[in-house]
């Protein structure tokens, strides 16, 4: 998928026109959006677990091969920025300035801990209506915007392919809470899992 990408990118020495300040800031969001991407896969796992319908099982099925291929995506912009960015400190050791960075626990929070919860109903809420419909949307979106005026070719290329899926994700959350809305016993603690997203 990337590698005439990648050739076309390098012939055009686009990792020299990345303005400084947005390669840094790619530094934090592109980490931040992988460990997100990472933790959806185990949501989504378990959403699929949890189905009893053909139809919920295909949707949820098809969303874990969509998480899979965007974790293998956010990896790919660090490797890019890595290669070809002018400072790849925090690009080549990603674990590390997670882990340091002072924004690292509450977006840990917003972008993972809220996924792999262990309910699956409350994984869907905070993954599929509240991360991607009020986050990932608008925050993707930007993302392009931004790194297309700052000289960065790779990332809008990279996430408007993460951002085709979204809707789909966004499909399979509706559907999760219409399949229990029905359901007295699974419905009395949505109102708890909408408050805790």
């Amino acid at each position: 998928q990337f590698g005439s990408l990648q050739d076309a990118l390098t012939r055009l020495d686009a990792g020299n026109r990345i303005t400084p300040k947005w390669g840094e800031t790619m530094k934090v969001a592109s980490n931040f959006l992988e460990v997100g991407e990472y933790n959806a896969i185990a949501a989504t796992g378990m959403l699929w677990d949890s189905a009893t319908a053909p139809e919920q099982k295909n949707g949820y099925l098809a969303q874990v091969l969509d998480e899979i291929r965007h974790t293998n995506q956010c990896g790919y912009v660090n490797y890019y920025y890595t290669k070809h960015f002018h400072d790849p400190a925090g690009h080549n050791d990603a674990r590390r300035t997670r882990t340091i960075g002072p924004l690292w626990k509450g977006m840990k929070r917003v972008f993972s801990d809220g996924f792999i919860s262990g309910d699956a109903v409350e994984c869907s809420v905070n993954l599929q209506l509240v991360g991607e419909a009020c986050f990932t949307n608008p925050l993707i979106v930007a993302i392009t915007e931004w790194a297309a005026a700052n000289g960065d070719e790779i990332t809008p290329t990279v996430f408007l392919s993460i951002e085709t899926d979204e809707l789909r994700h966004m499909a399979n959350g509706y559907q999760t809470v219409v399949s229990i809305a029905n359901d007295e016993a699974a419905s009395k603690y949505l109102n708890t899992d909408l408050n805790n997203a």
